[in-house]
């Protein structure tokens, strides 16, 4: 009935894989999870073999990294079951029910895709990490509430559901094999196409925080993939806050003041956001920013 997919990277997913084996168990579930590792090499490795001693589990380890949205193609590939739902490795499920929680959504019949929801622990984990945690904090730990009123905005592939044909028919854009924005895009696709989004309440906690400066870089990367899909007009900058503020910077040709701006302000920036309390709004400046700082000055 369900696949569960779960790409890694240098992570041990046994844990997470042996819970959702149990909550598969305590529901008769007809199931199947497939654990992939991105082409890490990494001692984990041998901890996630102990996945293909559960039944119905397998973990792989790939040979080569192809990217975020080759692995998770890959995985969709060797499924076998109608439903396909994706969870990233550092997760945890919020309640017992969590897998219960998606079978009654799909008993429904009303969903096509759903996305359940991210949540973070309340106390900041340690200083090197509070970068991550406040931006998981103030921009991804979306109350159901607040999704319900704007299904179609809210959306990440580290708990989502998808009917495998879907997936087959929109899959995640290879062609990025930088960090960031896949999900985005595949988000965009399917509104494109008047395929709707179904918030559930069912959330996981986001466990596997990176340190500062490891997401400064992956933020990074994120911007140049952004920045990349927005040159071959894969992405609108109507439908990404970042992209509409760029738009504008360049229609009022501020963008080579930006960029001695950030230039100049970097250190001081990097400073505030690798501190205790990182300053979203600091982070913002730092994305807009670096954006600025790699586009195209003829770009219009």
């Amino acid at each position: 009935m369900i696949s569960i997919l779960i790409p890694t990277y240098a992570y041990n997913a046994y844990p997470l894989v042996k819970e959702l084996y149990n909550q598969c168990l305590d529901i008769n579930l007809t199931f199947e999870i497939l654990c992939f590792d991105n082409g890490s090499k990494a001692p984990t490795d041998l901890d996630n073999q102990k996945i293909n001693d559960l039944a119905h589990c397998t973990f792989r380890a790939l040979e080569n990294n192809g990217g975020r949205s080759k692995i998770r193609n890959t995985l969709a590939e060797q499924a076998k079951y109608h439903w396909l739902l994706f969870l990233d490795a550092d997760v945890w499920p919020v309640t017992t029910t969590f897998i219960e929680n998606y079978t009654n959504a799909i008993k429904e019949n009303t969903v096509q895709v759903a996305f359940s929801g991210l949540k973070y622990k309340d106390n900041l984990p340690i200083k090197q990490k509070s970068l991550r945690w406040t931006y998981g904090k103030a921009r991804e730990e979306i109350s159901f509430k607040k999704r319900k009123l704007a299904p179609q905005q809210f959306f990440t592939s580290a708990n989502f559901m998808i009917a495998k044909e879907l997936l087959y028919q929109y899959p995640f854009d290879e062609s990025l094999t930088k960090y960031g924005y896949e999900d985005d895009l595949l988000a965009q696709q399917l509104n494109k196409n008047g395929i709707g989004i179904t918030q559930l309440d069912n959330p996981v906690y986001h466990l596997g925080l990176d340190d500062n400066k490891v997401f400064l870089d992956k933020t990074e990367k994120a911007v140049e993939n952004i920045f990349y899909l927005y040159q071959i007009n894969k992405i609108s900058y109507k439908s990404n806050r970042l992209l509409n503020s760029f738009y504008w910077l360049t229609r009022m040709k501020l963008i080579g003041f930006m960029r001695i701006v950030f230039a100049i302000g970097r250190k001081s920036l990097q400073q505030n956001l690798c501190s205790k309390k990182p300053a979203m709004f600091c982070y913002d400046l730092y994305k807009l920013g670096y954006l600025c700082s790699i586009a195209n000055s003829k770009l219009s």
